[in-house]
């Protein structure tokens, strides 16, 4: 054949093979970790809300385990055909997995659960963390050993929150204390829309709680170096900046912005970065073990040599966990520093790894540690965040190009919050109602300066043996904090700063993940089939949309909410508000925004509220409320309800035209007792919110 000839061919060839494109290789074809985490959480998910018995997951991954051992002794014609049978099983086995984590992680599954038998009448506790003051008490977590019933002491597992009195010395760390008192469960306030705080605590595996006004204090101590050594070098850190720093405001957040430390940061300045968008700068995440990891390769710089190497990996990843677990071991702390150590492992074995599987990776380790941390703010957050940098940063970095070194500089920082804000956006409107709508120009100057705050926290940590030069550093630093407050107060005080009263279901925040994954699949990766998918998740996330305010428009409710020591009742109808109570609930906002705003925004109501008279009709009934000043005793009318505020005696009142009571959460144990008994003789049922949780009646 000639060479003209072989050319036609070639040509033909070639002809026939350029039309064709080769389908790319799917995400989860190249990055394994997400093969074992999607059915791994999956697993999880599962067991927490189907509550699967242990022998239905043994028998699960019995079955899963039997495949591949059968599939091995088929033929070989036949094995290719059961190839995919074989997937299966190892996503069975990684589901069964995932759901026997949650299972072995459920404090409530142990035989030894301190919930499985009677309240008791005393316990003996091991404190288990250094005592944390409030505002009217001392807050201990403790591990109760024993419990007494009847008479007998029996050992039982389990984790409590002890209320010291706040005149009292609580007891330190590690100190056995026998307490006089029943164990109470932990309960939700009931109120609608509020957060599940018994939900969040056992997921902590803490189930019960105590108000101690006594204790006997046991001799000996339990001893646990590592948390000791922690709790010491905590306080230690704690006590030098409060002695280079001055006033309590600053001294709480440069504790927040270097060790994570949050009890004496003041509740109005987080609710002010949190509206703005910067509440990230004051949980430890990814960006304080960026910092700290890039001062540790610099101060183990001259370990480079390849002899050394293995050293400075020690030392690095060292500092890298110390200041994990001295910062609180949180999920979000934890994922970066497993990310950074993979990306220090691998700088030493000189192998570069792909930065979404090493996320993914980390995700499926810190899930095997604690499968609760799947609904953990923080942990969702702070993997969204760092998929979106890796995700979008560059796409959108790439929109503008500048030769100015300082504009380019301020658009790598606009680019890289507008990347993490990306995916954190649907999770942030479900959770928390609300859209910082200046997050851009707040973290312009916040994350830089945050920065150069921790390297400053570090140098006065590290010079105090030198109190001359850490009293510089410390005054820089006050100067610093001032400075970053100064700026996120200007920002919060812009009228339009914040979108607020944002209420979104799971479902509408699965369509918005839908959404933006379908509108970046279009136009990264230039695919215009995409938008038709954008285009329904949209249409479907409008249409919930628009039936939750139609739904909203239709409920009728009365709540009298659980606001402990305050009474709040309120007639919730067609998106407006009625109040009637105490002033503080609506004024001081604290209050309002954890017993009252959650159902505003559930409602789609705004927060002004019409005043209620003491007796009117709701839903055909006749409603009435005493022990307020305005009170003018009861109407001379058969009752329906009775909300009973502050204290009221029992025996003032006459019960015999009265059909229920409420007992609101202004009365004390001992006022709400005897109206209990006094309802109980008179057959009339009875609901105390202070024990039972807010009373919600529906039209």
């Amino acid at each position: 054949m000639n060479t003209r000839a072989m050319n036609f061919f070639i040509a033909l060839i070639f002809l026939y093979l350029k039309p064709m494109r080769v389908p790319p290789m799917p995400a989860w074809k190249h990055r394994p970790a997400l093969r074992l985490l999607l059915p791994f959480a999956a697993g999880i998910l599962l067991q927490w809300y189907a509550a699967l018995p242990l022998p239905a997951l043994l028998s699960v991954a019995g079955l899963c385990l039997l495949i591949p051992l059968l599939y091995r002794f088929l033929p070989l014609r036949h094995q290719f055909r059961a190839g995919p049978w074989a997937g299966l099983a190892l996503n069975g086995l990684l589901l069964a997995a995932g759901a026997a984590a949650c299972r072995q992680a459920d404090i409530r599954q142990d035989p030894r659960w301190l919930g499985h038998t009677g309240a008791g009448d005393a316990f003996i506790a091991e404190l288990v963390s250094e005592p944390a003051e409030k505002a009217a008490s001392w807050k201990v977590t403790a591990e109760i050993r024993m419990r007494r019933q009847e008479g007998q002491w029996t050992p039982v597992k389990g984790t409590a929150l002890l209320y010291f009195r706040k005149g009292t010395t609580p007891p330190p760390f590690g100190s056995r204390v026998q307490v006089a008192l029943p164990l109470q469960v932990i309960r939700n306030s009931g109120n609608p829309g509020a957060f599940d705080y018994q939900r969040w605590c056992l997921f902590q595996g803490i189930t019960h709680q105590a108000f101690v006004s006594d204790y006997a204090l046991l001799p000996g101590r339990d001893h646990h170096p590592l948390q000791a050594a922690l709790i010491a070098g905590r306080k230690a850190v704690t006590g030098i900046l409060r002695q280079h720093l001055p006033g309590k405001e600053i001294q709480g957040l440069a504790e927040a912005l270097l060790i994570g430390y949050k009890d004496d940061l003041d509740p109005e300045l987080t609710a002010a970065y949190a509206r703005t968008g910067v509440v990230h700068i004051i949980a430890i995440s990814g960006m304080h073990l960026a910092l700290v990891y890039l001062l540790l390769l610099g101060l183990t710089k001259p370990l480079g040599a390849p002899r050394w190497r293995i050293l400075r990996l020690v030392l690095v990843l060292g500092g890298l966990w110390g200041f994990s677990l001295l910062a609180g071991g949180g999920p979000s702390v934890l994922r970066s520093a497993v990310m950074f150590s993979l990306l220090a492992i691998g700088g030493l074995i000189g192998r570069k790894g792909d930065s979404i599987n090493s996320l993914l990776l980390a995700a499926l380790l810190l899930l095997l540690i604690n499968p609760f941390w799947l609904w953990d703010i923080g942990f969702q957050l702070s993997f969204t965040a760092v998929g979106g940098i890796v995700l979008f940063y560059r796409p959108i970095y790439q929109l503008y190009t500048t030769h100015n070194k300082a504009l380019d500089f301020v658009w790598k920082g606009a680019a890289v919050s507008l990347a993490a804000q990306v995916l954190t956006t649907p999770l942030s409107l479900y959770h928390f109602h609300q859209f910082p709508l200046l997050f851009l120009a707040a973290n312009l100057l916040a994350v830089p300066l945050s920065g150069l705050l921790v390297y400053a926290l570090i140098a006065v940590c590290a010079l105090s043996f030198w109190p001359a030069v850490a009293g510089l550093a410390g005054s820089a630093s006050a100067l610093g904090i001032r400075l970053l407050n100064a700026w996120i107060d200007r920002i919060d005080r812009v009228p339009f700063g914040v979108w607020d009263g944002l209420s979104l279901s799971v479902l509408q925040t699965v369509l918005l993940y839908g959404l933006l994954a379908a509108v970046a699949w279009a136009l990264l990766r230039r695919r215009p089939q995409a938008w038709r998918y954008a285009l329904g998740c949209g249409l479907c996330f409008l249409t919930l949309r628009a039936y939750s305010f139609y739904e909203a428009g239709q409920r009728t409710r009365l709540i009298v909410y659980q606001v402990p020591h305050y009474a709040a009742l309120e007639v919730q109808e067609a998106r407006r508000c009625w109040y009637r109570g105490d002033a503080a609930p609506q004024q001081d906002a604290r209050l309002y925004g954890l017993h009252l705003k959650p159902a505003h925004t559930e409602a789609r109501s705004g927060t002004g509220a019409r005043p209620l008279p003491a007796a009117f009709r709701f839903a055909g009934k006749t409603v009435a409320q005493i022990g307020l000043p305005d009170s003018n005793g009861l109407p001379d009318i058969p009752i329906d309800l009775l909300v009973v505020s502050h204290q009221v005696r029992a025996d003032a009142v006459a019960l015999r035209d009265i059909r229920a009571v409420v007992l609101d959460a202004s009365l004390t144990r001992r006022s709400a007792q005897q109206w209990k008994e006094a309802c109980a003789e008179a057959g009339i049922p009875c609901h105390d919110v202070g024990q039972e949780g807010a009373f919600v009646l529906y039209r």
